[in-house]
C-alpha cells in the first residue's frame, strides 16, 4: 500500500525583492489507492486550492506536462505562484 502525498509549493516576491518559497503538505492519501486514483484526487484538490499567497487576486489553474499544477495569478497579475503536486511517501 502506497502513501500519497498531495504538496503546494508557493513561491513569490515581495516588492521585487528577495523570493520566498513554502513548501506544505495539502493532503495525505491512506489506503489503497493507486497512482491514478491519487492522481485524480490531485486535479480535483489543484481545481479548488487557494494558495496563501493568491487569496486576494484571481487565479487560473493549469496542468504542467510532468502531471502536476500551477496555480497562476490571471492576467500575469501578481508576484506569485504555486505548484500543486503528488508524491509518494517512502517509510524506511
Amino acid at each position: 500500500m502506497s502513501t500519497w502525498l498531495i504538496i503546494s509549493e508557493e513561491t513569490g516576491t515581495a516588492d521585487g525583492a528577495a523570493s520566498h518559497r513554502q513548501v506544505k503538505v495539502i493532503r495525505t492519501l491512506n489506503g489503497n489507492k493507486t497512482r491514478e486514483q491519487a492522481l485524480v484526487e490531485l486535479r480535483n484538490v489543484a481545481k479548488r486550492h487557494v494558495p496563501d499567497s493568491l487569496k486576494t487576486t484571481s487565479t487560473v489553474v493549469g496542468r504542467d506536462s510532468d502531471g502536476s499544477f500551477w496555480v497562476l495569478p490571471k492576467n500575469g497579475k501578481g508576484h506569485a505562484s504555486c505548484n500543486v503536486r503528488l508524491i509518494e511517501q517512502i517509510r524506511p
